[in-house]
């Protein structure tokens, strides 16, 4: 027996809908599990910039093509924390050879 037109589009329907419902659900759950700090980051602008002043303070120049990095950054870190870079100069710029 052949079903009538009106349970083949009744059939089609429930499938679409059925698919529909899928899709929502699967885009919902990938949005879910985007990393937490994307969303729920503590770090401000704010600190992010006065990271870098002082870095800049402690010697640290970015610029697009430096060809002491990460060297040049890393020294300033360890200036900002409070140790000294090997061969890097001390707070009052004379290098400790």
């Amino acid at each position: 027996m052949k079903p009538h037109r009106n349970q083949s589009a009744q059939l089609v329907f429930a499938r679409l809908v059925t698919a529909s419902v899928l899709a929502l659900a699967g885009a919902h759950l990938v949005q879910a599990q985007q990393p937490a700090a994307t969303q729920d980051s503590t770090t401000t602008r704010a600190a992010k910039k006065a990271e870098l002043k002082k870095l800049e303070q402690n010697g640290y120049q970015p610029t697009a093509n430096d060809p002491h990095y990460p060297q040049d950054i890393q020294n300033a870190e360890k200036k900002t924390n409070g140790t000294a870079a090997p061969g890097a100069p001390n707070a009052v710029g004379q290098s400790p050879n």
